[in-house]
This record gives C-alpha cells, sequence and structure tokens, in this order.
C-alpha cells in the first residue's frame, strides 16, 4: 500500500457506488482510482472534492489503482464566483497537461499547483492564472525567452510588434502582418513586463492571457477549455442579476 498527500483533480461516478478519481500526487504525478463504495461516505460526511488536500491510501500495479483510504488534512479553500471556476480552470489544463507524452519532474509542479491554488483564493485573480500558466510552461519543459527575438537574439523592442512561433519563442514582425494578424502578435513593451512577471498593466494581462494560451495549445491541445465556458456563463448570469436589480 502507497501513501501520498493528494488532490483530486477530476472524478467521475462509476457503477452505483463508486467513482474514477484522477488524484495529483508529489511522487506519481497523476494518477486514477478507484474509489469503491464512496458515495457511502457522503452520509458520513465524507466527500473527494477538488481543491482540498488529501491523504490516501492505495495500490495496485495497473495504470487503474485502487483507493483504499483518504483522509483531509486542510480545510476547503474557500473558492466562489471567478475564483472557483478558475480553479476548475487551473484544474482541467493541468490535467490535460499531465496526459500529455511530455515528461515532467512531478514534485515541483505540485508545489507550483498548490501555490496557485492559494493564489487564485487571495490575490489578483489573472495575474495568478498568468503566473500558474508561466509555471506550468517551465515545468513541462516548454519555457521560453519572451522578452528575446530568437532570430536575432537580440532584446525586444518596446514598440515592435513580434509574432509567437512554437517551441522557438517570439520573433520580430512588420507592422502590415501585425495589423492583419492582432490576436497572434504582441508588443515588445508587454513581453518585457511578461519576462518580469510585471502585471500591473492591463495591456500586458490581456497580452499574457492570449500568448500563453498559444503556448499552452501543444502541450493541452486545441478542444476547448471547458471550464472558460462556465466562467463566461458565470460571468454572463452576474451581468444579467445586476442588471435586472438595476432596473427595479
Amino acid at each position: 500500500m502507497l501513501k501520498q498527500t493528494a488532490y483530486v483533480l477530476h472524478s467521475r461516478p462509476y457503477k452505483e457506488t463508486s467513482a474514477l478519481v484522477d488524484f495529483f500526487t508529489p511522487d506519481y504525478g497523476l494518477i486514477r482510482c478507484m474509489a469503491k463504495g464512496v458515495k457511502k461516505h457522503l452520509s458520513q460526511g465524507q466527500s473527494l472534492q477538488p481543491f482540498v488536500k488529501y491523504h490516501i491510501h492505495f495500490h495496485g500495479q495497473s495504470d487503474l489503482k485502487t483507493l483504499d483510504q483518504f483522509e483531509s488534512v486542510a480545510l476547503p479553500l474557500s473558492l466562489s464566483g471567478d475564483r472557483l471556476y478558475s480553479g476548475f480552470y487551473v484544474n482541467e489544463v493541468l490535467i490535460r497537461a499531465l496526459r500529455s507524452d511530455a515528461e515532467v519532474e512531478a514534485d515541483a509542479l505540485y508545489d507550483a499547483y498548490e501555490n496557485a491554488l492559494h493564489s487564485i483564493s487571495t490575490d489578483h485573480l489573472e495575474a495568478s492564472l498568468r503566473m500558474f500558466e508561466l509555471s506550468l510552461l517551465e515545468h513541462m519543459g516548454q519555457s521560453y525567452e519572451w522578452g528575446f527575438d530568437f532570430k536575432t537574439g537580440e532584446q525586444v523592442e518596446m514598440d515592435c510588434d513580434y509574432g509567437f512561433f512554437v517551441e522557438q519563442g517570439m520573433a520580430r514582425v512588420s507592422p502590415i502582418y501585425a495589423g492583419k494578424n492582432p490576436s497572434a502578435c504582441f508588443k515588445g513593451a508587454d513581453l518585457m513586463a511578461l519576462t518580469s512577471q510585471d502585471f500591473s498593466r492591463k495591456s500586458t494581462l490581456d497580452s499574457a492571457k492570449r500568448l500563453l494560451r498559444l503556448a499552452l495549445r501543444p502541450i493541452i491541445g486545441y478542444k476547448p477549455i471547458q471550464a472558460r465556458e462556465l466562467i463566461k456563463f458565470y460571468r454572463q448570469l452576474h451581468e444579467t442579476e445586476s442588471s435586472s436589480s438595476n432596473t427595479k
């Protein structure tokens, strides 16, 4: 029997009383466990939830392990609204990355994930998400020199436009190209701010969101992120409720 600290990234029902649970652990990375009879624990006030740190005991030689027991070792993080759905986004992106063929040092990424959860719960939300995405790229062996033109080896110029090239980095593009492809081009000033992890300007946050989405695609795939749709739905619902209350 093996013991690990772990977080639940995803779970789904299995048969009548069980579940298949994807855990993220520091020593084994992503593992899938069959949690037999887990629904019985609900009546005892216990359940397996995301954003809670657990001690788990499991065994098995195949890709599907058997969960023997679990216990929470910390209070659940207090996430609601955008922060809750952003937590789901982090879980979804992480599980896609871990299912890829890329090699990863699980213990270092585990620490980065844990830091991201705490940051999402307390700090600037958008900046916290961008920091997690940067950490994920680094730990998946896909970090980039955002502040340098890979073709010339020179530092990017503040007022110039740059395009992103997978597995290579940033390269200067013409104003004409940038005008025709605004969503795929980035100002040197924002790239320098990204390099120093300075998200104080909205333009840098917006550029980093677009850029890191492009950089993550080879790792997490091209299918839409379901959590993004949840965030959009929540925001639209909130805006509708706000408009309705203002007209009363």
